[in-house]
């Protein structure tokens, strides 16, 4: 699951005009910026196409190791928006690295000032000069994690349970328990209706889930390859 997050956000990232973002200060100054305006709502499209993406957003780093916000995805009137320069306290050791190294991550569940996520991390890097001008980074709610990991959890579960009851109920009918063996098959009906119920409901969510993040890998690879053909585009006129 985390290898499939990394990728998302991967496929996210690819979408940020390096130049664009090299305009920001990661100040209020930016507030103001046509550049902010339009990387606020690349990150609020980038939200809405991930799945169960809570937020998204571009961290900077000052030289005093203090890590701040240039943009994130959250319309500008939400109390939840962090602006341009805000310093977030809560940068760990995981995402420090990131930094650092110039490698991706993921870590959490992590608690933070506006609740408790899983996120990943991909670093920015200027081609120039190989150094980290940000980190690109989507949070995912710890309780919807938590669910898809059940859910996932359950189809394994649920067969090994399955297997079980079945070897019980053959074992039962062939001692002939309590010389009725009609009565042993009708009081294991329940617990394997409820058993196969569980597995085709996990596997359908889990087949949805597999759809959306298909359709969102393909979103995002369309708009990677339209967005480098504009630019190019730009660039050569």
């Amino acid at each position: 699951m985390r290898d499939q997050l990394l990728q998302q956000v991967r496929l996210a990232a690819q979408g940020i005009d390096l130049e664009r973002l090299k305009t920001l200060e990661g100040s209020k100054n930016d507030l103001e910026k046509p550049a902010y305006g339009q990387l606020k709502e690349q990150l609020a499209r980038e939200r809405g196409a991930a799945y169960q993406c809570r937020f998204v957003y571009l961290l900077g780093k000052r030289d005093s190791g203090k890590v701040y916000f240039y943009a994130d995805s959250e319309p500008s009137n939400s109390t939840d928006s962090s602006p341009a320069g805000q310093i977030y306290d809560e940068a760990t050791d995981i995402l420090q690295k990131v930094f650092s190294l110039r490698e991706a991550d993921t870590e959490g569940p992590v608690p933070d000032r506006w609740g408790t996520w899983v996120s990943g991390f991909v670093p920015l890097v200027d081609p120039h000069n190989g150094k980290v001008i940000a980190v690109f980074g989507m949070d995912v709610d710890a309780s919807d994690w938590t669910l898809d990991i059940v859910a996932r959890s359950s189809i394994p579960i649920g067969l090994m349970l399955l297997i079980l009851i079945a070897l019980i109920s053959a074992y039962l009918l062939s001692r002939h328990v309590e010389a009725a063996p009609g009565l042993v098959r009708r009081r294991l009906l329940l617990p394997l209706g409820v058993l196969m119920s569980i597995i085709i409901a996990s596997m359908g969510l889990l087949l949805w889930q597999q759809y959306q993040q298909r359709v969102t890998d393909a979103v995002h690879h369309s708009e990677t390859e339209v967005s480098g053909a504009f630019q190019k585009s730009i660039d050569s006129v």
